[in-house]
């Protein structure tokens, strides 16, 4: 529901939709796994990795406009980071739980780029320069069994 401009012609109820957002990033990681056995049965397992570059596209929707219309967004030459930590208790000898943490952040360059497309309203207008980011973090639960 919009709410940042109430006099706009774009109203709609709490439970209509006004718009959406696809995302697509592309990059090369270069990173380190380490993994090592605190005591018997606990083990400690960390991922990072950095992102040298990054290529970034995005397409957002408008759908209660006359015409609608959406909004290409690209940009690459960035860069990241990804960190993951996982720590796992063996309940037995191929049974493990665990608990971890991760955190993922991209960004592209200042010369990225975003050009209305799919209306007419949209033609004469010229791309406008941006720089897009996204972070994520979040915990997680896993378990595992090997066989033997």
């Amino acid at each position: 529901m919009q709410i940042a401009n109430p006099m706009s012609p774009c109203s709609a109820s709490a439970d209509q939709i006004i718009g959406s957002q696809d995302t697509q990033w592309n990059a090369p990681r270069i990173g380190l796994s380490a993994e090592t056995m605190l005591t018997e049965r606990w083990r400690l397992s960390s991922d990072v990795a950095y992102l040298p570059w990054t290529d970034f596209k995005g397409r957002d929707h408008h759908l209660l406009r006359d015409e609608t219309t959406f909004v290409e967004q690209r940009g690459d030459g960035g860069g990241g980071v990804q960190v993951e930590g996982v720590l796992s208790y063996f309940i037995t000898r191929n049974f493990s739980v665990g608990v971890g943490g991760r955190y993922w952040a991209t960004w592209t360059n200042r010369r990225s780029d975003s050009l209305c497309r799919g209306s007419s309203r949209c033609v004469e207008a010229p791309p406008k320069f941006a720089k897009y980011s996204m972070e994520r973090w979040g915990i997680f639960f896993q378990t595992s069994y090997s066989f033997d």
